[in-house]
Protein backbone atom coordinates (compact mmCIF):
# COMPACT_ATOMS: atom_id res chain seq x y z
CA UNK A 1 0.00 0.00 0.00
CA UNK A 2 0.91 3.76 -0.39
CA UNK A 3 2.95 5.79 1.97
CA UNK A 4 0.75 9.06 2.99
CA UNK A 5 2.73 11.91 3.84
CA UNK A 6 1.66 11.63 7.15
CA UNK A 7 2.31 8.32 7.63
CA UNK A 8 6.06 9.13 6.43
CA UNK A 9 5.85 11.57 9.76
CA UNK A 10 4.80 9.51 12.02
CA UNK A 11 6.86 6.53 10.45
CA UNK A 12 10.00 9.27 11.28
CA UNK A 13 8.67 10.19 14.53
CA UNK A 14 8.74 6.49 15.95
CA UNK A 15 12.00 5.49 14.03
CA UNK A 16 14.01 8.50 16.15
CA UNK A 17 12.45 7.02 19.44
CA UNK A 18 13.70 3.85 18.44
CA UNK A 19 17.30 5.25 17.99
CA UNK A 20 17.01 7.32 21.26
CA UNK A 21 15.64 4.56 23.51
CA UNK A 22 18.62 2.19 22.45
CA UNK A 23 16.26 0.12 20.17
CA UNK A 24 13.54 -0.25 22.31
CA UNK A 25 9.87 1.37 21.12
CA UNK A 26 7.27 2.67 23.47
CA UNK A 27 4.42 1.05 23.14
CA UNK A 28 1.91 3.84 24.36
CA UNK A 29 3.14 5.67 20.96
CA UNK A 30 1.74 3.68 19.07
CA UNK A 31 -1.43 1.67 20.35
CA UNK A 32 -2.61 3.37 23.36
CA UNK A 33 -5.93 1.06 23.51
CA UNK A 34 -6.32 -3.00 24.05
CA UNK A 35 -8.22 -5.32 22.30
CA UNK A 36 -11.46 -6.53 23.25
CA UNK A 37 -13.76 -6.96 24.77
CA UNK A 38 -16.15 -7.86 21.50
CA UNK A 39 -18.91 -6.03 21.02
CA UNK A 40 -22.75 -7.82 21.92
CA UNK A 41 -25.46 -6.34 20.23
CA UNK A 42 -27.92 -5.30 23.15
CA UNK A 43 -30.68 -8.13 21.79
CA UNK A 44 -27.98 -10.68 22.49
CA UNK A 45 -26.73 -9.98 25.49
CA UNK A 46 -23.88 -13.14 26.92
CA UNK A 47 -24.63 -15.48 29.17
CA UNK A 48 -22.53 -18.65 30.15
CA UNK A 49 -24.81 -21.23 29.26
CA UNK A 50 -25.57 -19.10 25.66
CA UNK A 51 -21.94 -19.48 25.06
CA UNK A 52 -22.12 -23.14 26.36
CA UNK A 53 -24.84 -24.11 23.85
CA UNK A 54 -23.01 -21.95 21.14
CA UNK A 55 -19.87 -23.95 21.52
CA UNK A 56 -21.45 -27.60 21.46
CA UNK A 57 -23.25 -26.41 17.96
CA UNK A 58 -20.36 -24.91 16.24
CA UNK A 59 -18.60 -28.01 17.29
CA UNK A 60 -21.12 -30.82 16.34
CA UNK A 61 -20.78 -32.17 13.35
CA UNK A 62 -24.75 -33.76 13.33
CA UNK A 63 -25.34 -30.30 12.63
CA UNK A 64 -24.94 -30.77 9.12
CA UNK A 65 -26.89 -33.46 7.05
CA UNK A 66 -24.70 -36.45 6.69
CA UNK A 67 -22.95 -35.93 9.75
CA UNK A 68 -19.68 -35.05 8.55
CA UNK A 69 -19.21 -31.34 9.00
CA UNK A 70 -19.23 -28.83 12.06
CA UNK A 71 -18.56 -25.26 11.70
CA UNK A 72 -15.57 -26.29 12.98
CA UNK A 73 -14.67 -28.65 10.65
CA UNK A 74 -13.69 -25.28 8.33
CA UNK A 75 -12.90 -23.36 11.25
CA UNK A 76 -10.12 -24.76 13.28
CA UNK A 77 -8.34 -22.41 15.74
CA UNK A 78 -5.20 -23.91 15.56
CA UNK A 79 -4.83 -22.71 11.89
CA UNK A 80 -5.81 -19.62 12.84
CA UNK A 81 -9.54 -20.42 12.10
CA UNK A 82 -9.09 -21.45 8.54
CA UNK A 83 -9.62 -24.66 7.16
CA UNK A 84 -7.17 -27.36 7.86
CA UNK A 85 -7.50 -29.50 5.02
CA UNK A 86 -6.85 -26.28 2.80
CA UNK A 87 -3.19 -27.73 1.58
CA UNK A 88 -5.01 -30.87 0.48
CA UNK A 89 -5.30 -31.55 -3.09
CA UNK A 90 -8.98 -32.63 -2.75
CA UNK A 91 -9.66 -28.99 -1.52
CA UNK A 92 -9.43 -27.25 -5.40
CA UNK A 93 -12.21 -25.58 -7.23
CA UNK A 94 -11.46 -25.30 -10.58
CA UNK A 95 -12.52 -21.32 -10.40
CA UNK A 96 -14.44 -19.97 -13.42
CA UNK A 97 -13.16 -21.77 -16.00
CA UNK A 98 -14.59 -24.94 -14.65
CA UNK A 99 -11.08 -26.68 -15.16
CA UNK A 100 -9.05 -28.28 -12.27
CA UNK A 101 -5.77 -27.44 -12.94
CA UNK A 102 -5.71 -23.92 -14.01
CA UNK A 103 -4.33 -20.66 -12.90
CA UNK A 104 -7.64 -19.50 -11.68
CA UNK A 105 -8.14 -22.42 -9.12
CA UNK A 106 -8.91 -21.57 -5.92
CA UNK A 107 -8.19 -23.09 -2.32
CA UNK A 108 -11.44 -23.66 -0.78
CA UNK A 109 -13.05 -25.04 2.30
CA UNK A 110 -14.19 -28.83 1.93
CA UNK A 111 -18.06 -28.79 2.07
CA UNK A 112 -20.43 -32.21 1.31
CA UNK A 113 -20.76 -34.56 -1.34
CA UNK A 114 -23.99 -33.44 -3.59
CA UNK A 115 -26.60 -35.62 -1.94
CA UNK A 116 -30.50 -35.76 -1.75
CA UNK A 117 -32.22 -35.87 1.88
CA UNK A 118 -32.68 -39.37 1.93
CA UNK A 119 -29.08 -39.94 2.05
CA UNK A 120 -28.84 -41.08 -1.59
CA UNK A 121 -25.44 -39.63 -3.43
CA UNK A 122 -26.26 -37.14 -6.57
CA UNK A 123 -23.37 -36.97 -8.95
CA UNK A 124 -22.17 -33.33 -9.56
CA UNK A 125 -21.39 -32.08 -12.68
CA UNK A 126 -18.12 -30.06 -11.60
CA UNK A 127 -17.00 -32.30 -8.57
CA UNK A 128 -18.57 -35.71 -9.38
CA UNK A 129 -18.99 -37.96 -6.39
CA UNK A 130 -16.47 -36.18 -4.30
CA UNK A 131 -17.18 -33.92 -1.43
CA UNK A 132 -17.41 -30.26 -3.13
CA UNK A 133 -15.39 -27.21 -2.77
CA UNK A 134 -16.21 -23.86 -1.96
CA UNK A 135 -15.16 -21.02 -4.55
CA UNK A 136 -13.39 -19.14 -1.72
CA UNK A 137 -11.29 -20.04 1.27
CA UNK A 138 -12.82 -20.32 4.48
CA UNK A 139 -12.72 -16.98 6.06
CA UNK A 140 -11.31 -17.06 10.36
CA UNK A 141 -13.89 -16.67 12.85
CA UNK A 142 -11.35 -15.64 15.69
CA UNK A 143 -11.96 -11.71 16.34
CA UNK A 144 -14.74 -11.76 13.94
CA UNK A 145 -16.60 -10.51 16.26
CA UNK A 146 -15.23 -6.95 15.41
CA UNK A 147 -16.11 -6.46 12.17
CA UNK A 148 -19.49 -4.65 10.91
CA UNK A 149 -19.04 -7.63 8.01
CA UNK A 150 -19.12 -10.87 7.60
CA UNK A 151 -17.75 -13.21 4.50
CA UNK A 152 -15.41 -12.03 2.27
CA UNK A 153 -17.52 -9.95 0.38
CA UNK A 154 -19.65 -8.50 3.50
CA UNK A 155 -23.04 -9.88 2.25
CA UNK A 156 -23.57 -10.99 5.90
CA UNK A 157 -24.86 -7.12 7.76
CA UNK A 158 -25.17 -6.23 11.42
CA UNK A 159 -29.05 -6.31 10.43
CA UNK A 160 -30.23 -9.90 11.49
CA UNK A 161 -33.25 -11.20 10.69
CA UNK A 162 -35.34 -14.47 11.81
CA UNK A 163 -35.05 -16.80 8.96
CA UNK A 164 -38.76 -17.92 8.92
CA UNK A 165 -40.56 -15.04 9.63
CA UNK A 166 -37.85 -12.22 8.46
CA UNK A 167 -38.96 -10.37 11.20
CA UNK A 168 -35.96 -7.58 12.55
CA UNK A 169 -33.91 -9.79 15.65
CA UNK A 170 -31.32 -7.37 15.49
CA UNK A 171 -31.08 -3.59 14.49
CA UNK A 172 -26.89 -3.37 14.16
CA UNK A 173 -24.15 -5.43 15.24
CA UNK A 174 -24.99 -8.77 14.19
CA UNK A 175 -23.43 -9.70 11.53
CA UNK A 176 -22.00 -12.98 13.27
CA UNK A 177 -25.81 -13.94 13.85
CA UNK A 178 -26.74 -13.21 9.74
CA UNK A 179 -23.38 -15.34 8.61
CA UNK A 180 -23.81 -18.47 11.01
CA UNK A 181 -27.83 -19.25 8.65
CA UNK A 182 -26.22 -19.41 5.43
CA UNK A 183 -23.40 -22.34 5.88
CA UNK A 184 -26.51 -25.08 7.89
CA UNK A 185 -28.50 -25.14 4.75
CA UNK A 186 -25.87 -24.82 2.04
CA UNK A 187 -25.86 -27.70 -0.45
CA UNK A 188 -22.33 -27.31 -0.57
CA UNK A 189 -20.66 -26.31 2.84
CA UNK A 190 -23.35 -28.91 5.11
CA UNK A 191 -26.76 -29.64 3.59
CA UNK A 192 -28.44 -32.12 1.44
CA UNK A 193 -30.51 -31.00 -2.21
CA UNK A 194 -33.42 -28.88 -0.77
CA UNK A 195 -32.33 -28.86 2.95
CA UNK A 196 -34.84 -26.58 5.28
CA UNK A 197 -34.68 -25.00 8.71
CA UNK A 198 -37.37 -27.09 9.80
CA UNK A 199 -35.03 -30.26 9.37
CA UNK A 200 -32.47 -29.09 11.10
CA UNK A 201 -34.44 -28.25 13.97
CA UNK A 202 -35.85 -31.99 14.20
CA UNK A 203 -32.82 -33.22 13.67
CA UNK A 204 -31.27 -31.78 16.45
CA UNK A 205 -34.61 -31.92 18.69
CA UNK A 206 -33.47 -35.87 18.44
CA UNK A 207 -29.54 -36.57 18.95
CA UNK A 208 -26.79 -35.84 21.69
CA UNK A 209 -25.00 -33.07 21.41
CA UNK A 210 -21.71 -33.80 20.18
CA UNK A 211 -21.99 -37.71 19.96
CA UNK A 212 -19.76 -38.28 17.16
CA UNK A 213 -16.75 -36.17 18.52
CA UNK A 214 -14.05 -37.45 20.74
CA UNK A 215 -11.91 -35.83 23.88
CA UNK A 216 -14.59 -32.96 24.84
CA UNK A 217 -12.79 -30.83 27.29
CA UNK A 218 -14.14 -31.84 30.99
CA UNK A 219 -16.45 -28.73 31.60
CA UNK A 220 -18.14 -29.64 28.55
CA UNK A 221 -18.47 -33.14 29.40
CA UNK A 222 -19.68 -32.02 33.03
CA UNK A 223 -22.90 -30.27 31.48
CA UNK A 224 -23.61 -32.91 29.10
CA UNK A 225 -24.13 -34.58 32.56
CA UNK A 226 -26.67 -32.40 33.69
CA UNK A 227 -27.67 -31.47 29.84
CA UNK A 228 -27.91 -34.36 27.86
CA UNK A 229 -29.99 -33.41 24.70
CA UNK A 230 -30.10 -29.84 22.85
CA UNK A 231 -33.82 -28.98 23.93
CA UNK A 232 -32.64 -28.80 28.07
CA UNK A 233 -29.47 -27.00 26.94
CA UNK A 234 -31.76 -24.61 24.96
CA UNK A 235 -34.38 -24.16 28.09
CA UNK A 236 -30.92 -23.26 29.74
CA UNK A 237 -29.79 -20.55 27.82
CA UNK A 238 -32.73 -19.28 26.33
CA UNK A 239 -35.59 -20.07 29.27
CA UNK A 240 -37.57 -22.54 27.01
CA UNK A 241 -36.83 -25.66 25.27
CA UNK A 242 -37.94 -24.35 21.50
CA UNK A 243 -35.43 -24.64 18.87
CA UNK A 244 -35.54 -22.58 16.57
CA UNK A 245 -32.72 -20.94 13.57
CA UNK A 246 -32.36 -17.74 15.19
CA UNK A 247 -31.60 -18.66 18.32
CA UNK A 248 -29.15 -21.67 16.78
CA UNK A 249 -27.92 -18.14 15.30
CA UNK A 250 -27.73 -16.24 18.35
CA UNK A 251 -25.89 -19.00 20.88
CA UNK A 252 -23.21 -19.19 17.97
CA UNK A 253 -22.31 -15.86 17.38
CA UNK A 254 -22.17 -15.60 21.32
CA UNK A 255 -19.66 -18.17 21.70
CA UNK A 256 -17.81 -16.73 18.71
CA UNK A 257 -17.65 -13.16 20.44
CA UNK A 258 -15.54 -14.72 23.00
CA UNK A 259 -12.80 -15.64 20.76
CA UNK A 260 -10.39 -13.00 21.31
CA UNK A 261 -6.98 -13.30 20.58
CA UNK A 262 -5.21 -10.50 23.02
CA UNK A 263 -2.24 -12.48 24.49
CA UNK A 264 -0.12 -11.96 21.82
CA UNK A 265 3.55 -11.23 22.73
CA UNK A 266 2.69 -7.55 21.32
CA UNK A 267 -0.19 -6.98 23.35
CA UNK A 268 1.80 -8.19 26.34
CA UNK A 269 4.41 -5.86 24.63
CA UNK A 270 1.87 -3.40 24.13
CA UNK A 271 0.54 -3.46 27.63
CA UNK A 272 3.95 -2.46 29.06
CA UNK A 273 6.33 -5.91 28.77
CA UNK A 274 8.83 -3.98 26.87
CA UNK A 275 11.02 -7.46 26.28
CA UNK A 276 7.89 -9.41 24.66
CA UNK A 277 8.55 -7.96 21.34
CA UNK A 278 12.38 -8.38 20.07
CA UNK A 279 14.32 -5.20 18.74
CA UNK A 280 13.86 -7.00 15.49
CA UNK A 281 9.85 -7.43 16.14
CA UNK A 282 9.49 -4.07 17.03
CA UNK A 283 11.54 -3.08 14.02
CA UNK A 284 8.85 -5.29 11.98
CA UNK A 285 6.17 -3.71 13.50
CA UNK A 286 7.38 0.19 12.49
CA UNK A 287 7.33 -1.60 8.85
CA UNK A 288 3.67 -2.60 8.89
CA UNK A 289 2.60 0.49 10.50
CA UNK A 290 4.50 1.80 7.69
CA UNK A 291 3.59 0.04 4.92
CA UNK A 292 0.78 -2.01 5.89
CA UNK A 293 -2.13 0.96 7.10
CA UNK A 294 -4.49 2.04 6.25
CA UNK A 295 -5.40 -1.36 5.12
CA UNK A 296 -4.12 -3.51 8.72
CA UNK A 297 -4.88 -0.70 11.22
CA UNK A 298 -5.10 -0.10 14.97
CA UNK A 299 -5.32 -2.44 17.66
CA UNK A 300 -7.12 -5.40 15.49
CA UNK A 301 -4.73 -4.72 12.67
CA UNK A 302 -7.32 -4.19 9.70
CA UNK A 303 -9.55 -1.20 8.45
CA UNK A 304 -12.52 -3.94 8.12
CA UNK A 305 -12.76 -1.90 4.14
CA UNK A 306 -13.01 -4.15 0.86
CA UNK A 307 -10.20 -3.57 -1.90
CA UNK A 308 -8.93 -5.00 -5.09
CA UNK A 309 -5.32 -5.69 -4.44
CA UNK A 310 -4.42 -7.68 -7.96
CA UNK A 311 -4.80 -11.23 -6.73
CA UNK A 312 -6.73 -12.40 -9.73
CA UNK A 313 -8.82 -10.59 -12.33
CA UNK A 314 -11.83 -8.82 -11.35
CA UNK A 315 -13.82 -11.06 -13.36
CA UNK A 316 -13.41 -14.25 -12.15
CA UNK A 317 -14.67 -13.44 -8.59
CA UNK A 318 -16.45 -9.70 -8.29
CA UNK A 319 -15.90 -9.92 -5.05
CA UNK A 320 -18.12 -7.02 -3.77
CA UNK A 321 -19.90 -6.41 -6.42
CA UNK A 322 -21.63 -9.07 -6.38
CA UNK A 323 -23.34 -7.42 -3.22
CA UNK A 324 -23.29 -4.00 -3.63
CA UNK A 325 -23.83 -3.80 -7.48
CA UNK A 326 -21.48 -1.25 -7.91
CA UNK A 327 -18.50 -1.56 -10.80
CA UNK A 328 -16.47 -0.05 -8.80
CA UNK A 329 -16.46 -2.87 -5.96
CA UNK A 330 -15.08 -5.34 -8.73
CA UNK A 331 -12.71 -7.82 -6.91
CA UNK A 332 -12.88 -6.07 -3.39
CA UNK A 333 -12.47 -8.62 -0.85
CA UNK A 334 -12.36 -8.11 3.19
CA UNK A 335 -9.28 -7.00 4.44
CA UNK A 336 -8.15 -9.68 7.29
CA UNK A 337 -7.06 -8.80 10.64
CA UNK A 338 -2.88 -9.82 11.28
CA UNK A 339 -3.37 -11.70 14.03
CA UNK A 340 -2.67 -15.17 14.23
CA UNK A 341 -1.62 -14.96 10.34
CA UNK A 342 1.20 -17.22 10.68
CA UNK A 343 -1.03 -19.94 10.97
CA UNK A 344 -3.82 -19.27 8.30
CA UNK A 345 -2.00 -20.85 5.34
CA UNK A 346 -2.59 -20.81 2.27
CA UNK A 347 -3.71 -17.04 2.08
CA UNK A 348 -5.80 -14.66 0.49
CA UNK A 349 -9.65 -15.24 -0.64
CA UNK A 350 -8.93 -17.71 -3.18
CA UNK A 351 -5.78 -19.67 -0.86
CA UNK A 352 -3.20 -18.81 -4.30
CA UNK A 353 0.07 -18.14 -1.41
CA UNK A 354 1.52 -20.64 0.06
CA UNK A 355 3.76 -18.72 2.79
CA UNK A 356 3.72 -15.25 4.56
CA UNK A 357 7.13 -14.74 2.49
CA UNK A 358 4.95 -15.33 -0.77
CA UNK A 359 2.40 -12.37 0.37
CA UNK A 360 5.10 -9.95 1.03
CA UNK A 361 6.98 -10.69 -2.53
CA UNK A 362 3.17 -10.06 -4.03
CA UNK A 363 2.99 -6.79 -1.61
CA UNK A 364 6.64 -6.24 -3.30
CA UNK A 365 5.60 -5.86 -7.29
CA UNK A 366 2.07 -4.27 -6.04
CA UNK A 367 -0.13 -6.95 -7.32
CA UNK A 368 -0.18 -9.20 -10.42
CA UNK A 369 -3.76 -7.55 -11.64
CA UNK A 370 -4.28 -4.22 -12.30
CA UNK A 371 -7.93 -4.27 -13.37
CA UNK A 372 -10.09 -2.14 -10.77
CA UNK A 373 -6.87 -2.41 -8.51
CA UNK A 374 -6.81 -0.05 -5.34
CA UNK A 375 -5.12 2.53 -5.76
CA UNK A 376 -3.23 2.95 -2.54
CA UNK A 377 -1.92 -0.74 -4.30
CA UNK A 378 1.47 0.49 -5.41
CA UNK A 379 4.94 -1.61 -5.09
CA UNK A 380 6.53 -1.46 -1.66
CA UNK A 381 10.09 -3.01 -3.09
CA UNK A 382 10.82 -4.65 -0.17
CA UNK A 383 14.54 -5.11 0.80
CA UNK A 384 15.45 -8.68 2.15
CA UNK A 385 16.07 -7.35 5.46
CA UNK A 386 12.87 -5.84 5.71
CA UNK A 387 10.85 -8.60 4.80
CA UNK A 388 12.64 -10.55 7.79
CA UNK A 389 11.83 -8.21 10.25
CA UNK A 390 8.56 -7.97 8.91
CA UNK A 391 7.66 -11.95 9.01
CA UNK A 392 9.66 -11.92 12.38
CA UNK A 393 7.03 -9.56 13.88
CA UNK A 394 4.07 -11.36 11.86
CA UNK A 395 5.38 -14.65 12.64
CA UNK A 396 6.21 -14.42 16.49
CA UNK A 397 5.09 -11.51 17.54
CA UNK A 398 1.12 -11.53 16.75
CA UNK A 399 0.53 -15.10 17.68
CA UNK A 400 -1.74 -16.33 20.30
CA UNK A 401 -0.19 -19.22 21.44
CA UNK A 402 -3.77 -20.46 22.75
CA UNK A 403 -4.95 -19.94 19.43
CA UNK A 404 -1.91 -22.29 18.25
CA UNK A 405 -2.61 -24.83 20.55
CA UNK A 406 -6.19 -24.59 21.28
CA UNK A 407 -6.20 -23.74 24.21
CA UNK A 408 -9.54 -22.01 26.62
CA UNK A 409 -11.39 -19.99 24.86
CA UNK A 410 -10.24 -21.96 21.85
CA UNK A 411 -10.07 -25.70 23.48
CA UNK A 412 -12.59 -27.68 21.59
CA UNK A 413 -13.14 -31.58 20.80
CA UNK A 414 -11.86 -33.52 18.41
CA UNK A 415 -13.66 -34.04 15.13
CA UNK A 416 -13.96 -37.41 13.20
CA UNK A 417 -11.34 -37.46 10.68
CA UNK A 418 -12.10 -37.75 6.61
CA UNK A 419 -10.53 -40.54 5.07
CA UNK A 420 -11.28 -42.11 1.64
CA UNK A 421 -12.34 -45.98 1.62
CA UNK A 422 -9.63 -48.59 0.44
CA UNK A 423 -7.30 -45.72 0.06
CA UNK A 424 -4.47 -47.90 2.19
CA UNK A 425 -1.27 -45.94 1.30
CA UNK A 426 -2.94 -42.77 1.65
CA UNK A 427 -1.99 -41.79 -2.17
CA UNK A 428 -4.99 -40.46 -2.50
CA UNK A 429 -5.34 -43.36 -5.28
CA UNK A 430 -7.63 -46.70 -4.94
CA UNK A 431 -5.50 -48.72 -6.95
CA UNK A 432 -3.31 -52.34 -7.20
CA UNK A 433 -0.83 -50.90 -4.90
CA UNK A 434 -3.39 -50.33 -1.68
CA UNK A 435 -4.33 -54.18 -2.24
CA UNK A 436 -0.23 -54.96 -1.93
CA UNK A 437 0.33 -52.58 1.38
CA UNK A 438 -2.44 -54.47 2.77
CA UNK A 439 -1.17 -57.92 2.26
CA UNK A 440 2.04 -56.76 3.32
CA UNK A 441 0.69 -55.46 6.30
CA UNK A 442 -1.50 -58.16 7.20
CA UNK A 443 0.78 -61.70 6.55
CA UNK A 444 4.12 -59.94 6.84
CA UNK A 445 3.79 -57.66 8.64
CA UNK A 446 5.28 -55.14 6.85
CA UNK A 447 4.67 -51.05 7.07
CA UNK A 448 1.82 -49.42 9.00
CA UNK A 449 -2.03 -48.62 8.94
CA UNK A 450 -2.48 -44.60 9.86
CA UNK A 451 -5.88 -45.07 8.69
CA UNK A 452 -7.31 -48.48 9.99
CA UNK A 453 -11.24 -47.10 8.74
CA UNK A 454 -9.75 -46.84 5.51
CA UNK A 455 -7.83 -49.88 5.17
CA UNK A 456 -11.49 -51.47 6.10
CA UNK A 457 -12.52 -52.23 2.42
CA UNK A 458 -15.47 -53.72 3.27
CA UNK A 459 -16.26 -51.40 6.33
CA UNK A 460 -17.01 -54.84 8.41
CA UNK A 461 -15.23 -53.72 11.52
CA UNK A 462 -12.13 -55.86 11.04
CA UNK A 463 -8.90 -55.98 8.98
CA UNK A 464 -8.59 -59.14 6.91
CA UNK A 465 -8.08 -60.97 3.74
CA UNK A 466 -11.69 -60.16 2.73
CA UNK A 467 -10.56 -56.33 2.28
CA UNK A 468 -7.68 -56.62 -0.05
CA UNK A 469 -10.09 -58.85 -2.02
CA UNK A 470 -12.60 -56.62 -2.19
CA UNK A 471 -9.89 -53.52 -2.95
CA UNK A 472 -8.81 -56.03 -6.00
CA UNK A 473 -12.86 -56.28 -6.89
CA UNK A 474 -13.40 -52.62 -6.92
CA UNK A 475 -10.52 -52.17 -9.66
CA UNK A 476 -11.98 -54.62 -11.76
CA UNK A 477 -15.32 -52.84 -11.89
CA UNK A 478 -16.88 -53.94 -8.73
CA UNK A 479 -19.63 -51.89 -6.79
CA UNK A 480 -18.24 -48.52 -5.02
CA UNK A 481 -16.83 -49.25 -1.45
CA UNK A 482 -19.04 -48.47 1.34
CA UNK A 483 -19.11 -44.97 2.24
CA UNK A 484 -17.56 -42.35 2.39
CA UNK A 485 -16.61 -44.85 -0.75
CA UNK A 486 -13.52 -44.84 -2.76
CA UNK A 487 -14.57 -41.36 -4.78
CA UNK A 488 -15.00 -39.60 -2.29
CA UNK A 489 -13.75 -38.98 1.15
CA UNK A 490 -15.21 -38.74 4.81
CA UNK A 491 -15.78 -39.95 8.16
CA UNK A 492 -16.63 -43.61 9.06
CA UNK A 493 -20.68 -43.92 9.32
CA UNK A 494 -20.31 -46.95 10.87
CA UNK A 495 -19.39 -47.47 14.69
CA UNK A 496 -16.30 -49.40 15.14
CA UNK A 497 -12.56 -50.17 17.02
CA UNK A 498 -10.95 -49.32 13.78
CA UNK A 499 -9.25 -45.65 13.59
CA UNK A 500 -7.90 -43.37 11.60
CA UNK A 501 -4.89 -41.27 12.79
CA UNK A 502 -4.02 -39.71 9.72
Amino acid sequence: MARSPLLEIHFLTLWICVVFSAGSLSHAQVFPGVLGPMPHPPENPPTSEKIRLGQFLFWDEQLSSDNSTACGTCHLPEVGGGDPRAFEPFAAHPGTDAIFGTEDDVRGSVGVPRQSCDGSPLHDPTFGWARRVTSRQAPSMIAAGFSPLSFWDGRATGEFRDPLSGDLLIASGGALESQVVEPTVSAVEMACEGRDWSSVVAKLATVAPLALARDLPLAWSTTLQSHSDYPSLFESAFGTAEITPSRIALAIATYERTLLPNETPFDHWNAGQQDALTPDQQQGLLLVIDLCTPCHAGIEFTDHSFRNIGVRPAVEDLGRQSVTGDPDDAGRFKTPGLRNVKLRAPYFHNGSRETLRDVLDFYSIGGEFTDHLDPDMVPLNLTDSSVNLILDFLENGLTDPRVAAGLPPFEHPTLQPFFTRGDVNLDGLVDLTDAIALLEFLFLGVGTLLCEDGSDANDDGELDLADPITVVQRILGGPLLPAPTDRSLGPDPTDDVLNCTR
